[in-house]
């Protein structure tokens, strides 16, 4: 693929970036915004030489000098989204901005030793711990997360200029409790990194750290960004696409399906939400240990917000959590 090829110009002064992942899906996408003389950065994409050589390669495409790029806006802290944020920051010279709620995760995401309370965690939902133990997301990821600090924090209805042009922050939790969509007015354009896809249904799950009822935070989003003027959907994985509403629509009715599914499985007899995960997720248990976990601990989200709406009810039996239909 030619760097013609893995740029565009998606909606005007607004280009669409393909950076290469070494992992499904292969692909993010990342923004360049642009009014006048000045530039900013939508998401970042992983620490990677081939990412690093795709982006350096789009900037003199587009003839975007590293110094015109004066924010880096990132839609939340994941490693393809935030990966390369130090790296752009030295490049560029731009300033940072990210919501508060994403900070504490950052280091979460650099750790290379297991936590106790992670390890109580995945052992009390039925989560088997293997022999070499549990793998960190510092281990994993290694050199393909080299966030920094932010110089800016990101609040839900803050404003924010590129050049002249308006861009109101979207703050949409659910994918991960700082989740930030950017919204364009005058272009009726929203860049929705992982909240809102145009072929899967991001990732929501319950982990140690909390928000303890994160589907119920990502259906609200959903709502939210359903109330929106919008012509133009910008996503971090797949292509842009239309009829925001409809996508957001189908995201919630999937889940409500899965609510359901999920309530039936634990009918008449308590089960882990690691057991329930293996029954739904079959693929889950030929795949990488963190597929498994967050096929369990998504599984978890849905048991808590049946357990939120009195639908189910927690037990605990032999030093782990179960759930059982009321």
């Amino acid at each position: 693929m030619t760097i013609e090829s893995k740029i565009h110009e998606v909606a005007p002064g607004i280009y669409q970036l393909y950076l290469p992942l070494p992992m499904r899906p292969s692909i993010v996408n990342v923004y360049l915004v642009r009014d006048g003389d000045e530039w900013a950065l939508i998401d970042t994409g992983m620490h990677s030489d081939d990412s690093i050589a795709t982006f350096e390669a789009a900037l003199a495409q587009v003839g975007c000098p590293p110094s015109a790029i004066r924010k880096i806006i990132s839609t939340h802290h994941h490693v393809d989204h935030f990966g390369t944020s130090r790296k752009y920051k030295e490049l560029t010279g731009a300033e940072v901005y990210l919501n508060p709620l994403e900070i504490p995760r950052i280091e979460r995401m650099q750790s290379t030793t297991p936590l106790p309370e992670a390890m109580e965690f995945f052992r009390s939902h039925g989560v088997p711990i293997p022999d070499e133990g549990m793998p960190t997301p510092g281990r994993h990821f290694g050199t393909l997360y080299a966030p920094v600090q932010p110089d800016h924090l990101l609040h839900d209805g803050d404003i924010l200029h590129i050049g002249k042009r308006e861009v109101q922050v979207v703050w949409t939790p659910g994918h991960t409790a700082g989740h930030c969509c950017l919204y364009f007015p005058a272009d009726k354009v929203l860049i929705v990194g992982d909240h809102l896809l145009p072929k899967i249904t991001p990732h929501v799950g319950v982990y140690y750290f909390g928000p303890d009822n994160p589907l119920q935070d990502f259906i609200e989003s959903q709502q939210k960004v359903q109330k929106l003027d919008v012509e133009l959907v910008l996503p971090a994985h797949g292509a842009v696409f239309k009829d925001h509403r409809h996508r957001a629509q189908q995201i919630i009715q999937h889940h409500k399906y899965r609510l359901q599914e999920i309530r039936d499985a634990v009918h008449g007899q308590a089960r882990t939400s690691y057991d329930i995960a293996m029954e739904l997720f079959d693929f889950a248990k030929d795949r990488p240990i963190f597929h498994m976990m967050a096929a369990t601990f998504e599984t978890l989200a849905h048991l808590h917000l049946l357990m939120y709406e009195d639908k189910v009810k927690r037990v605990e039996e032999n030093n782990q959590v179960k759930f059982i239909a009321r």
